[in-house]
């Protein structure tokens, strides 16, 4: 029973860290052409750069379009 708790326990973080590597490195940036509304963000930032899209609210109250995508090579 230890055993396979312990085996289970290993994969499980060594599968986490693999997943890590393969993700590599992200970038992000705010695309001012749109707003957060009627999901506008999500179809630029999927179309521009292949990202996910997020909704943040910027320093002036307003929310802001941020795209997070994988770095260029």
């Amino acid at each position: 029973m230890t055993k396979s708790i312990f085996c289970a326990v290993f994969i499980i973080l060594t599968l986490g860290l693999m997943a890590n590597e393969i993700q590599g490195d992200m970038c992000g940036e705010v695309l001012p052409q749109v707003d957060c509304g009627a999901g506008s963000c999500g179809a630029l930032c999927r179309q521009l750069k292949h990202g996910t899209p997020h909704c943040v609210r910027a320093s002036d109250g307003k929310l802001a379009c941020y795209c997070v995508y994988p770095c260029p090579s």
